[in-house]
């Protein structure tokens, strides 16, 4: 059953949840840091599920002396800096992801979720060979997931991933590569949502799990809807003339020369193509068949809804093009 909250029990709620909520944050470990560099003041970047924290966490800094500049802009992952903030700010403090590449003044914050890891002992996983995967967030805890399962008799791997990818078992919405050379019959997904999984299981063809600490919620992970979804975009787009190929100008996910090829591969087809350069992307005024994405996977795959024209990954352009078959489908990945 659901419990409805009156406005003073869900506001007496948020402000229980504020030492939980601030513990999963090092702060004594950034003001060394801060200090060691000497500098007095810092920008602060928060993913969108921080940002009701913002003037809390501001106050840890300036209650030392710093001053403190906010970015309201919205970061989707370690890719997405707000580097326009750095012309105001001597460093800038990007919260709750693990770095994919260093900048001399960005210091990632992790935000590290800690949970009882023997809330895995339970779950029922018919298979005996077992991946563990998590988002940044929770994959600092999957060596000790990994104990309690190897003592519950399951053969677990964790593996390791490309460059982009710092903590054993990671997976990002664009990077699965911790699963590239895999032996396990099955994947067991350690966080929240369901891409990732998802993800996985495209990435691998084998069963997914997902098992969430929070909610202690476990399920296996069911793709077909999300194959459905992206065979819808690719029949929308079979008939399509002219193409509008999105670059980000994120640092992290700008794919400039994947676009310029994939432009060639329109025009060698016969029809039309145009880059378009955007950082927050809105497409709503131009006026082309189909939008091929080359920025965060996830534009496609989960803000299609957003977009009155098919929205592509530049694999399914490939297929529309006749240069691949529905049957090497694949996920879309920054490596």
């Amino acid at each position: 059953m659901t419990k409805m909250l009156k406005t003073g029990e869900a506001a007496l709620e948020v402000v229980n949840m504020q030492p939980q909520i601030l513990a999963r944050i090092d702060f004594e470990g950034i003001l060394k840091e801060l200090q060691t560099r000497g500098v007095k003041i810092i920008g602060i970047q928060l993913p969108d599920g921080l940002k009701y924290w913002s003037s809390e966490i501001a106050a840890k800094f300036e209650a030392e002396g710093f001053e403190v500049i906010l970015s309201a802009s919205p970061t989707y992952g370690a890719c997405d800096i707000d580097v326009s903030l750095l012309q105001d700010v001597e460093v800038l403090l990007h919260f709750a992801h693990e770095p994919i590449f260093e900048l001399d003044r960005v210091i990632y914050v992790p935000y590290r979720i800690d949970f009882d890891e023997r809330s895995v002992e339970n779950l029922n996983i018919p298979e005996r060979k077992i991946a563990l995967i998590a988002t940044a967030q929770y994959a600092w805890k999957l060596e000790a997931v990994k104990s309690v399962l190897e003592a519950g008799g399951y053969e677990v791997e964790i593996g390791g991933g490309s460059d982009r990818i710092k903590l054993p078992g990671q997976v990002l919405g664009c990077n699965y590569t911790v699963l590239r050379d895999t032996t396990a019959e099955a994947v067991l997904f350690i966080g929240d949502g369901l891409f990732h999984p998802i993800g996985a299981a495209m990435y691998t063809g084998r069963k997914v799990y997902r098992f969430s600490p929070l909610s202690n919620e476990f399920e296996e992970v069911e793709a077909s809807e999300f194959l459905k979804e992206r065979m819808f975009a690719v029949a929308r787009a079979m008939d399509a003339e002219n193409f509008g190929i999105i670059v980000s100008s994120k640092i992290g996910q700008k794919r400039l020369g994947l676009a310029r090829k994939l432009k060639e591969k329109v025009k060698k087809a016969g029809k039309k193509a145009d880059i378009i350069v955007a950082d927050v992307v809105s497409v709503a005024n131009f006026n082309y068949d189909c939008f091929v994405n080359t920025a965060c996977p996830r534009i496609a795959y989960d803000d299609w809804r957003n977009f009155q024209k098919p929205v592509l990954t530049p694999l399914e352009l490939e297929i529309v093009l006749g240069l691949r078959s529905w049957g090497d489908y694949a996920m879309d990945e920054i490596l």
